[in-house]
């Protein structure tokens, strides 16, 4: 049998688009197993003529695992041209695009079958270092940048590419969707309000794979929708024929490989006081961060320019952080470094050394609510949905409309019932790490009230 070109196959795999299960590539993934596999074949075929279809399970596992083998591209010298793969993340993604390009390959009739098994040479899941989200802080942090950067704001430096349109792009991330979801909402999947259950949804595509999924954004990305919309680049996208959300200077959709991480990076090295590394900072951490984004307005600031003692946890967070970044004051470039008596650094370290001490001392919202009476004929559940009145343990909020009910939360160690949070503190119980989660932890409200009840007891807000 005549074995055919390797790079014809390549072409044909490409035009394609098909992973090893025969599902459509997504994303970033068609680009990045295309240099992979090219330089599979660079490997295969010239430096070892070895031959990609003669290869086996030990060739491949050196390749996955070895410097870049490519020859260097005189046009775009690399700064680390034989710098070694230290995480485990290529070899595996490296290995994936090998199991899809020969599946294809023996499904198209190219081949029998495949060589070797790829799949079975990628390191366990368990073994793979896992997208470290940003910490709650820090995603306060780049949410203040969000904002600054737009006109007549510019406290952190000026911003002069497209400021309501990239803000829209940072308050979706930390609405929790991916780049590619972002990119991918058009005009057309801007849903008008539901006047029955007062809610307001947006239509984009999955996290994975085909197909789309409804979305409800807080209210302020609705706000960064209605502020971007007047200053929006009209266009069409010739595939489709829609016209997408987040445009370029030419009216086109943004390339959800490059753009979003660019913007990320370029908002984040305006906070460098908790963003230490911006270059460290992509859009999928920015997804996975604890939410931080607001169904309601802020609590205006204290006569002090801090927030109000009595402000929710998270609000407290975003008003201290703001009257820092405003407050404290820039020194001006100076060769060799500020002189060690400067008065601006001194102010400024002032200034963030009294943020530490409230922001530690931050406490969740039940620990100031009051004791309900006792009453000998409430039974202990109904004695916990008293204490907190349909509100959240943690930022006291009632359920907003078209929201679901605050849930019951539970220490997954015990067993017991904790209390109830809503939909946006339930997905950091476990992770939190805020000094209001260690006192939540530590003395949940079922612990305040001397309650020992066994999940679940509760019901969104009624007793089982």
């Amino acid at each position: 049998m005549t074995r055919p070109d390797p790079y014809d196959v390549l072409a044909q795999w490409l035009a394609a688009g098909l992973g090893k299960h025969g599902r459509a590539l997504q994303g970033t993934t068609p680009t990045r197993y295309e240099a992979d596999v090219r330089d599979w074949l660079y490997f295969t075929e010239e430096t070892t003529g070895i031959g990609a279809w003669n290869a086996n399970e030990s060739t491949a596992s050196t390749w996955a695992y070895a410097p870049a083998l490519r020859p260097p591209n005189p046009d775009r010298p690399s700064r680390r041209p034989l710098a070694p793969r230290v995480s485990l993340h290529n070899p595996a993604r490296r290995l994936a695009a090998l199991a899809a390009y020969y599946s294809y390959a023996a499904g198209a009739g190219h081949i029998p079958e495949p060589p070797f098994n790829a799949a079975a040479l990628r390191p366990a899941p368990t073994a793979l270092p896992r997208t470290a989200p940003l910490t709650l802080e820090q995603a306060a942090a780049l949410q203040y940048a969000a904002d600054d950067i737009l006109p007549g704001r510019h406290r952190r430096g000026p911003y002069d590419t497209a400021p309501h349109r990239d803000r829209l792009l940072v308050h979706l991330l930390l609405d929790g969707l991916r780049p590619r979801q972002a990119v991918g909402i058009d005009l057309e999947s801007l849903n008008e309000e539901d006047p029955h259950r007062r809610i307001r949804t947006l239509t984009c595509p999955a996290p994975k794979g085909d197909g789309t999924i409804t979305h409800q954004p807080s209210r302020e990305v609705w706000q960064a929708i209605a502020d971007y919309l007047p200053h929006r680049v009209d266009g069409r996208d010739p595939e489709t024929g829609r016209r997408p959300l987040l445009t370029s200077r030419n009216g086109r959709r943004l390339d959800s490989n490059t753009m979003p991480g660019r913007i990320v990076k370029a908002i984040a090295a305006r906070v460098p006081e908790l963003i230490f590394e911006p270059n460290t900072i992509t859009p999928d951490r920015l997804a996975m961060a604890p939410a931080v984004l607001l169904d309601h307005p802020l609590p205006p600031p204290g006569p002090d320019g801090w927030a109000p003692p009595d402000a929710p946890p998270l609000s407290r967070l975003r008003l201290d952080l703001r009257h820092a970044l405003d407050t404290a004051p820039h020194c001006p470039p100076v060769n060799g470094g500020c002189p060690a008596d400067c008065e601006r650094c001194a102010v400024r370290q002032r200034l963030w050394t009294q943020w530490e001490q409230r922001w530690n001392a931050t406490t969740p919202a039940y620990l100031s609510w009051p004791l309900p009476p006792y009453d000998h004929h409430q039974r202990p559940a109904e004695r916990l949905l008293a204490y907190h009145q349909h509100r959240c343990a943690i930022c006291g909020s009632l359920p907003a409309p078209g929201r679901p009910a605050h849930t019951e939360d539970h220490d997954p160690h015990t067993g017991l019932t904790r209390g109830l949070l809503c939909h946006h503190c339930r997905p950091q119980a476990e992770r939190g790490a805020a000094p209001f989660w260690v006192r939540y932890h530590e003395r949940p409200p079922a612990a305040v009230l001397g309650l020992e009840l066994h999940y679940p007891a509760l019901d969104g807000g009624r007793r089982r």
